[in-house]
């Protein structure tokens, strides 16, 4: 039987994370690799990407899915900001961005089918000097549907494409040049290098 599909949506504006994943193929078996964006979303926001869920899991699996999902027996993909896969696995701290007052998404791309990422303009594509971890954007989405004998059944989003809206506080990781701060301007006539 076929999968789900929501069809593309815009999503809320949110924060982005692990930034790298939209541009970079990544793995997490060693074998499917694909792109991947990790959004945060105030918790406001919570209803409109439920209800995308909801919508989906209707349409594969009807009021029974819908029972199901509410007990827990469909995996959803929204996942608390403060909870177990906000944390890193090693120390337990929440990574930076992320705690009660959020929750977030992991929207993933298949290998063929790379994420387009923009910044000013519709023509030209952003490139990792642009789009880092902490930038305040928005994602074309889908939500889907998914089946797995030993995984259970549950509900995913797929990446079609980031926006890079504004700037905001970086996450870590590689942070954003600003040339204002270090460069400075020099008129023709100084000296370089006095």
């Amino acid at each position: 039987m076929a999968q789900a599909n929501s069809g593309e949506f815009r999503s809320p504006d949110c924060t982005l994370a692990f930034s790298d994943g939209l541009f970079e193929l990544k793995s997490v078996d060693g074998k499917k690799f694909n792109y991947n964006a990790t959004l945060i979303f105030p918790n406001k926001d919570k209803k409109f990407m439920l209800d995308k869920v909801r919508s989906v899991v209707g349409m594969k699996w009807g009021d029974k899915g819908q029972a199901m999902f509410d007990r827990g027996l469909i995996k959803s993909p929204l996942l608390d900001g403060d909870g177990p896969s906000a944390r890193n696995k090693q120390t337990g701290d929440l990574y930076n961005g992320f705690g009660p007052d959020v929750f977030f998404i992991r929207a993933n791309a298949q290998e063929d089918a790379k994420p387009h990422v923009y910044f000013r303009s519709k023509h030209v594509q952003a490139d990792k000097e642009d789009i880092y971890s902490g930038c305040i954007g928005f994602a074309v989405l889908n939500a889907y549907t998914w089946e797995n004998q030993s995984g259970g059944n549950g509900v995913s989003f797929g990446i079609r494409a980031f926006q890079k809206l504004r700037e905001g506080d970086s996450l870590g990781g590689r942070a954003p040049f600003n040339p204002d701060k270090w460069i400075v301007e020099l008129n023709d006539e100084e000296d370089v290098l006095s």
